[in-house]
Parts: structure tokens; sequence; C-alpha cells
């Protein structure tokens, strides 16, 4: 079914269905609105870390060629849009409010966090409670703002790698419009609830505003306050919930972060994301004896986060992570190898069923596909460090660690194992890795240095 326009001033139950409108603007009898994916991302060259990118060819190699292969459930192929120039205060055209407000797709390339691509992407996210989806450059990091919101890696060189990125863009838009899932972040909110009384109102807008400026100084133990106070303020607010349960998950406060993602679930039962750490919760709550039961703790959750989102790569990989410490590795080792293919090749499922498959072959042999993939998650992982602060530590120096382990460099491994801990905000990181670490003992023979490593993160627990 074709998904109405929706200019939304209407019922929390309209705003999950789509809005409530069902005009459309004059120009749709001249640009066919209904097979547009409307393209939001940065023109020309520009400046991305220590790179010169050229969007423009991007555009044309890319995502031109992925969208016009989607074919429509009614018949056709979608249609690649972009307004082909920058858009500044004052001048912008209402050409591209139109696209915003009536595309069937919307596709967003966060990469280099172009200020009028998040300006686009809000709009289309209040405009739109569905068609919306965010792809960003492999090695370029998601903003905590919208790091709840599910955004697909892709690549653009080389040729081989550009390839597969097609391939997954078009396998995910085609999904999408199957699918139809709310995936806009406001209309969720807008949803639980429609109207607040106008003091309320200030009072939750100004907590939310502290604790962003809390995030943003990495004191955590305020914005956690502030978010609580919001969430009582504000109790029928989903993404208020969701986010307070990500920082509580964070710090180790696992079992306060499974009530939050159960209170976002109970007020959007769709919320795919929701599932997915809640199933993460159980699982780390559960006892030794309830890990290896069948389903185990948390598999449901994250098996329905899957119905609800196929796509969601975090969620295989997490339900890979519940399955081996189920006892249940083949199983455990596809659902990683599966995670890695649908992220293409996102580190975190790639370097899982490396060392799967090392623990079960008792030895570590990598083919010259999983070599290719690890060169591409270097790169990425190096990125990520080189950033001031590095984004996602102490993670992306515990990943690149067990990379150039499997590389068989030693003494980087080492000196990367140091850095990450210095990292470490709670002890439940150094503890997780740690148990990754010992899971490869059976190949250790071809691990050199990793006892080493297993001595060092033992010793600062116990420091």
């Amino acid at each position: 079914m074709i998904p109405r326009p929706n200019l939304f001033d209407g019922t929390p139950e309209e705003v999950a269905n789509g809005g409530s409108s069902d005009c459309t603007p004059a120009q749709s009898a001249m640009i066919p609105y209904e097979h547009v994916c409307f393209i939001i991302m940065p023109f020309g060259k520009k400046t991305v870390g220590p790179k010169l990118i050229d969007f423009d060819a991007i555009y044309s190699g890319i995502f031109e060629p992925a969208v016009s292969r989607v074919q429509l459930p009614e018949g056709g192929h979608l249609e690649a849009r972009r307004t082909d120039m920058d858009f500044f205060s004052g001048s912008i055209d209402l050409e591209m409010f139109h696209y915003l407000e009536y595309s069937r797709i919307a596709l967003a390339d966060t990469s280099g966090l172009n200020p009028n691509v998040f300006y686009e992407l809000g709009a289309r996210h209040r405009a739109r409670a569905s068609g919306t989806i965010i792809f960003h450059q492999a090695e370029n990091p998601i903003p905590f703002d919208i790091a709840q919101i599910k955004a697909f890696p892709y690549e653009y060189e080389p040729e081989y790698h550009a390839r597969q990125s097609r391939e997954l863009i078009t396998k995910v838009l085609s999904e999408s419009l199957t699918e139809n899932r709310l995936d806009s972040p406001i209309r969720i909110a807008l949803a639980a609830q429609q109207s607040l009384a106008t003091a309320e109102q200030r009072d939750i807008e100004s907590r939310l505003r502290r604790a962003e400026n809390f995030l943003r100084m990495a004191d955590w133990n305020a914005a956690i306050q502030e978010f609580r106070g919001a969430s009582q303020a504000y109790p029928l607010n989903p993404l208020i919930r969701m986010r307070l349960g990500l920082l509580l998950r964070d710090r180790d406060n696992w079992r306060e972060a499974l009530t939050q993602f159960e209170a976002a679930i109970s007020l959007a039962e769709n919320y795919s994301e929701a599932w997915r750490e809640k199933g993460v919760a159980e699982n780390k709550l559960a006892s030794n004896d309830e890990l290896i039961g069948d389903p185990a703790p948390g598999e449901n959750a994250l098996r329905r986060a899957l119905v609800l989102n196929p796509n969601d790569f975090d969620a295989l990989a997490s339900l890979g992570g519940i399955l081996k410490r189920a006892g249940r590795l083949s199983p455990a080792l596809q659902a990683y190898r599966d995670s890695t293919e649908l992220s293409n090749g996102h580190p975190y499922p790639l370097l899982n069923s490396i060392k799967m498959q090392a623990y079960l072959e008792q030895r570590l042999d990598l083919n010259q596909a999983t070599k290719r993939l690890l060169g591409r998650a270097e790169h990425a992982l190096r990125t990520q460090i080189a950033q001031t602060p590095p984004y996602n530590a102490p993670w992306c120096f515990f990943d690149l660690a067990e990379l150039v382990l499997f590389q068989q460099k030693q003494a980087e491994f080492m000196e990367l194992a140091k850095q990450g801990l210095s990292y470490c905000s709670a002890d439940w990181q150094p503890r997780t890795w740690l148990t990754s670490l010992k899971f490869l003992r059976p190949a250790a023979r071809s691990l050199p240095g990793l006892e080493d490593g297993i001595r060092i993160v033992s010793e600062y627990l116990s420091s």
C-alpha cells in the first residue's frame, strides 16, 4: 500500500499510522512522489576527517544505481532524486520541503556530520512516520543524539566494496517498502503523548537540554538524573525511557536499564530497538544455570526485535552472543556471519565470527575474503581511535587489539590492550573483554601474545 502524505495534527493513533492528512501538494501532478527516494546528503567535494570525498560521485556511483534497482510492491521502480544545491538559512528552496514531506522513501547519508543533512533528516522525521533510512560511511561515527536509530554502513571504494554497498542499499530499501515500519523517533514520541501543560512541557524540555549538556561534558551521573526526572514528568515518552536505559546500561546498571527498556516497549510495542536492548539486558542479568536454557534468557526478545526489523545487525550479533553463552555454538556462528554480511563487515560481528570459528577449529585460519573484511574493519577502527576523544572507547581499542592479534602483531596487541583499559569506566567492560579473550584459548598456539593479554586484563581487574 502506498503510504499517505502526512501533514500531521492528528491523534496518537493517526501518528502511528502515518498521519491524518490525505492532501497532496500541487506539484504531485508533476512529480510522482510515490516513486521517489529523496537522497539527503552532502553535495560536491567535502573534507571528512583526513579525506576529501566526492559526494557527487557517491550519488551517481552508489546511491542512484542502488535505488533504481528497487522494485515497488505495486510495480515499477524507485527513482532517486536530490536537490542539487547547498541550502543556507533564508534561501531554502520549497522543493526540498516537498521532497521531505511527500517522498515515499528518504535516504540520509550522515557521513561527515553535515549540518544541512541533519536539518533535513530532522524535518523528514517530523514529516513522516516511516520510510526514512540512514546510511553512513563505515569509518565515520554516529552522533550520540541519533545513536538509537539504526544506521547502515557503506563504502564507496574499492569497486568490490562499492558493489556490496549497492546491494545492501537495494536490499534495505526494498524491505523498508514492504514492511513500512515506524522509524521516526519524533513520531514515536508524538504517538505516545500529544499534549502537555505548558509549564510541564517547559520543565521537561529544560531537563532534556541539561541532560544533553551533561552528556557532552561526559558527566554521566548528572545526565542520568536529568533523564530520570524527565521520564517521571513525561512517563508516556518511550524515547526518553530508551535514552535513560542506554545510559544505565553503559554504567553497568543492567537491572534498572531493563526496567526502562520494558517501559519503552509497553509504550510502543513495536519499538524494535527496545526489544533488542531488553534481550541483551535479560541475558546479562541471568544466572549461569539459566544461560544454558532453550530459549536462553533474552533470546525471545531478540528474535522479536528481528521480526520487527530483520535488518538490525546489532540484534543478530547480540543473538549470536546469547547463543554462544547457551553453548549453541553452530547457530551462534551463523548469527555472527549473518550479522557480518548484513552490516557489510561491521567489526563486532566480524571479530566474533572469527573467534567462534577459531574456537571450533582450535586454530586461526583466515581466508582471503575474511582478510579483506579485516582490512576494512582496521581502517574504520583506526579512524575511531584517531578522534579526540576516541569514538566508542574502550571498545574501539579492544576490537583493534583483537584484529592485530589475528595479524600476529603481538607488541601492538599489548599496547592497544593497555590503552583500552585506560578508557574503561566500569568493571563490566574489561570483564567482558577478558571473557572474549579466554574464549580464544583453544587456538592459542596460532595466536602469540594471547596469554599475555589475558594476564594484563586479569591484573587490571584485580588491582
